[in-house]
Parts: structure tokens; C-alpha cells; sequence
């Protein structure tokens, strides 16, 4: 069961109306059969996988805890049969298959969620081990934890420390609360199938070889809009899920792309997960606590796991280390750059030039680093880059699309855009919410949007996300 499923629009009314209608504990014993139903939908073996990770987790932490001198030992060895798991699943076959000439070990498909669920609980280990949160002794509360259905399948990433909380708080029906969490789930909705899916359209046709090769440089442009508002469109939609049970959940993205520098991008961008990282590997490593050298260093050890951590293969550790290498190149010109920004950021016109400047920048070279995220291997991925450098020409210009989807892309495409505006400049779907007339307005427009303008029919999955494969 996905988001975008019918059933999941029939599941998700119905697990509301029970939780904000049954008593005491029983809510939460529907809300965790509801969580396992919803990850056992289609491969129903797959959630003894996850029971046996929360059982192993909750029994690790309280050895954590008590364990004194040994709780070392205890953390060390939850984590290794947590990643361990993590690696037979998600790295097996590929490190099998570079010694026996792509031949696969396990014929087991990848568990839909399992880096973000072994990340959230081995995050709560380190919690327990650094003494900043807890064991948590009830079962039941750290069982939907794990499994709270809106961030199972692809987060956002959730911290034991925020979640437990609420559980605890029992959260109570609130309409405004419940009103934003249905805007922001149709909102992520409009995101997916009309912006994403509708973008996505040109950028499947070109790495199938199907479009002209003086477009790829239009393609490369794209590409990091499609999987944007396809992922952004999925974390709205499971925050908005959230929201409408009386949970509040990590925001995942923040307005990336009107980011000024490599650095700030990354600030915004997948936040769940580049703040784990941060707070467990980083940190860890030194952060910029032991020098220059030091610093860069443990940026690129960062990004080549973030790499690795999205999918087994050399593209992925490309993407991530050029996304090292840029940040750290970054560093390097501070000293140059720095005095340059404060003097244009004397008048506003000089601070204006520069942000459109710095996001313009920021978002060629992150998308020249998603060529590697979406290529199919290294090969193809400099293939592409050749051509959109060498090959370019919009003549003719030909994304395969008809006038009437060119249209819909890029009106939009403003419309998203406007939107991450006003995001940084404060204003939150609960400001609608709290209205009347303007609140079921809106929520009409992206439902009829979503209805006549989203990517349906043959070659096109309404259920599949970016992220499901990671």
C-alpha cells in the first residue's frame, strides 16, 4: 500500500476515525496492527522483518542502559545485526556479483523501507548509549515508534526522542491540526502526480534513448525538479498522514533549491537523513573540532556513506563524493568569496544579484551531480555530460511532450516554486487551515489539479516513488 494507492485514500480516513474515537490503549493497538498492515500490504513476510528489528532494538537499549561498563559491547553488537541486516538485503548481491560476474546470491527482493527503519532504531541506540534519552520500558509506545505507518515505507526519519513524547502525551483530535495535515497530504499529492510524474515523462523518454541528444542538457535541468517534487511530494504527504493522527513528524526539505551554495542545499535537502548523519558519523569523526584537513576529509567519508547508503552501486558513491567535493572546494574559497558577499550585500540590489547568482550556480552543480544518481552507470552518466556540453541545441527542440503537458510543467513548476517562496518567508499551510472559504478552496484546486492534470495510464506507475528503492 502506497500514498497514492486507492486503498491507502479508504485506509487512512478510517485508522483517523478509529484513533480519535477508541479509548485508553486500544488506539494504540489499532494504530500498530494498522502499521503492520499497512507495510505487510503486498509482502507480508517482510513485517516479521520488522517486528524482529523492534523487538531486537527495544531489548538492546534496556541492555544498553543497565550495562555499565559492557554497554559498549551491547551497542556495537545491536548495530552489527541491524546494518548487517541492512547489507545482506540491500549490498549481498553486489559485492557478490563484482567477484562471480554479476551473478546474485539472494533472489529476496529488497524490503520496501529498510534503510529508514534501521536508521531510525539504530539512531535511538546511540540515544540510549549517549545517555540523551531513555530505554524505553513500554513495548507497545516504541513498537509504533518503528512502525508508525506515515514514515515507514520512506521517512522522514524518525527520532525516538520526538516520537515517544507524543505517544506519551496521548494526542487528542484538533481540527485545525487535522485540516493542515489534509492540505499538506493533498499538496504532496498535487507535487507527485502532476509536477513530478509530468516532468518525469522527458527524463524517462531520454535515458532510454529516445529523445534527440542536443536535449540532454534540457534533461539534466530537469531531472533534479522530477526527483524533488516526486520526494518533497511523498514527505508532504506522509507529514500531512502524520498530522491528521495528532503526530508531528521532521520536516524533510526546506526550500533546497533557492539555496546559494552547495553547503546551504544540503541544510535543506532529505534534513531526516543528512541530520543523522550528521549527529551519529559526523560528530563522531570530529566534525571541524580537529582542523582543515580533518574536516574536509570527514565531509567526504560522510557523503561517500550518504552515497552508498541510497543504493549499492558506484554511481551512488560518485554522487555522493562530488557532493563532498564541492562543499569542500567551497571551504577552500571562503576566504576569497566572503568579503566578496559582504560587499555585495551593502545595498539590496547587490544582495539580490547575489542570491540569484549563488542559486543559480548551486543548482547546476547539483544537478550535474544527480546525472550520476540517475544514470544507469558511470559510462552513461559521462555520455550524458558530454553531450549536454558538446551536443546542446534546441533545434529542434523535442522533449516528446505534448503542448498541453509542456504547459502543465511549466505553469506548474511556478506554482511550486512560489510556494518554497513563501515557505522561507514563513508562511505554513496552518495559516490556511485556520481559514474557512480559502482553506476548502485550496483543497479543491489541488484535487481537481491532481485529478485532470496528473500523469495517468500505460508507462506510468502512480504508486512508485524515487525513494522506494532505497
Amino acid at each position: 500500500m502506497t500514498f497514492t494507492s486507492f486503498s491507502y485514500f479508504l485506509f487512512l480516513p478510517l485508522v483517523a476515525i478509529l484513533w480519535y474515537s477508541l479509548p485508553g490503549q486500544s488506539r494504540k493497538w489499532m494504530l500498530l496492527a494498522s502499521s503492520y498492515l499497512f507495510y505487510g500490504w503486498t509482502s507480508p513476510a517482510f513485517a516479521l522483518l520488522l517486528l524482529a528489528t523492534t523487538l531486537l532494538s527495544y531489548c538492546a537499549a534496556i541492555l544498553i542502559e543497565r550495562g555499565g561498563e559492557r554497554k559498549r559491547a551491547y551497542l556495537t553488537l545491536a548495530c552489527l545485526i541491524h546494518f548487517g541486516a541492512l547489507f545482506v538485503f540491500k549490498y549481498l548481491n553486489f559485492f557478490f556479483g563484482a567477484f562471480t560476474g554479476g551473478r546474485a546470491l539472494l533472489s529476496v527482493g529488497l524490503p520496501v523501507g529498510i534503510s529508514f527503519f534501521t536508521f531510525a532504531v539504530t539512531g535511538y541506540l546511540f540515544d540510549v548509549y549517549r545517555g540523551k534519552l531513555s530505554a524505553e520500558r513500554a513495548l507497545l509506545d516504541y513498537a509504533l515508534f518503528v512502525a508508525f505507518f506515515p514514515c515507514l515505507l520512506a521517512g522522514p526519519i524518525g527520532r525516538a526522542r520526538e516520537f515517544l513524547p507524543q505517544m506519551k502525551s496521548d494526542p487528542r483530535f484538533g481540527l485545525t491540526t487535522v485540516k493542515t495535515g489534509f492540505l499538506r497530504f493533498l499538496y504532496g499529492l498535487f507535487q507527485k502526480l502532476v509536477i513530478a510524474d509530468t516532468v518525469g515523462i522527458a527524463v524517462n523518454l531520454a535515458y532510454s534513448g529516445q529523445l534527440p541528444r542536443g536535449m540532454w542538457f534540457v534533461i539534466v535541468l530537469l531531472y533534479p525538479l522530477e526527483i524533488y517534487f516526486d520526494f518533497a511530494g511523498y514527505s508532504n504527504m506522509a507529514i500531512g498522514s502524520a498530522l491528521a493522527l495528532g503526530f508531528r513528524v521532521t520536516e524533510n526539505f526546506n526550500a533546497p533549491y533557492l539555496s546559494v551554495s552547495v553547503r546551504s542545499f544540503w541544510k535543506k535537502w532529505h534534513i531526516s537523513l543528512t541530520s543523522w548523519f550528521r549527529e551519529y558519523l559526523y560528530f563522531p569523526l570530529g566534525g571541524s573540532r580537529e582542523g582543515k584537513t580533518r574536516t574536509y576529509m570527514n565531509i567526504l567519508i560522510v557523503f561517500a556513506v550518504s552515497g552508498l547508503w541510497h543504493g549499492a552501486a558506484v554511481t551512488y558513491l560518485v554522487w555522493g563524493l562530488l557532493n563532498g567535493l564541492l562543499q569542500v572546494f567551497e571551504l577552500l574559497l571562503e576566504p576569497k568569496l566572503g568579503p566578496m558577499r559582504d560587499k555585495e550585500r551593502q545595498s539590496m540590489i547587490g544582495k539580490a544579484v547575489a542570491a540569484l547568482l549563488g542559486a543559480g550556480v548551486t543548482y547546476v552543480l547539483i544537478a550535474v551531480t544527480f546525472v550520476f544518481f540517475r544514470a544507469s552507470d558511470v559510462v552513461q552518466a559521462l555520455d550524458v555530460l558530454r553531450a549536454s556540453l558538446l551536443e546542446a541545441s534546441l533545434h529542434p527542440f523535442d522533449l516528446r511532450m505534448t503542448d498541453r503537458q509542456l504547459l502543465v510543467m511549466l505553469v506548474c513548476l511556478g506554482v511550486g516554486t512560489i510556494f518554497d517562496v513563501l515557505k522561507t518567508m514563513g508562511w505554513q499551510p496552518r495559516h490556511l487551515a485556520r481559514t474557512v472559504t480559502p482553506y476548502y478552496l485550496a483543497a479543491a484546486a489541488l484535487i481537481f489539479a491532481a485529478a485532470l492534470f496528473g500523469v495517468y495510464g500505460e508507462g506510468f506507475d502512480m504508486q512508485s516513488f524515487v525513494y522506494f528503492k532505497y
